[in-house]
């Protein structure tokens, strides 16, 4: 049960960030004094932000969970 929850609020806190992330391109995509290259450039460059820390992330928790023998 508490690793259901767990995993709802997770989820809902995944959702709102990519609600947020969502509202973020569509504010910077309206902007007119940007060219579209320049505006490529920002939104790979915040993809790779967050796979980086994606993958930080999940190499901690396969650390953790290879440390108490779980994996």
């Amino acid at each position: 049960m508490l690793r259901l929850g767990y995993t709802l609020l997770v989820g809902s806190v995944l959702l709102l960030f990519g609600y947020g992330g969502y509202e973020l391109v569509r504010a910077l995509w309206r902007i007119p004094g940007v060219p579209p290259f320049l505006k490529w450039v920002i939104l790979l460059g915040a993809l790779g932000l967050v796979l980086t820390l994606a993958g930080l992330i999940w190499e901690r928790l396969k650390e953790g969970r290879d440390a108490r023998g779980d994996g």
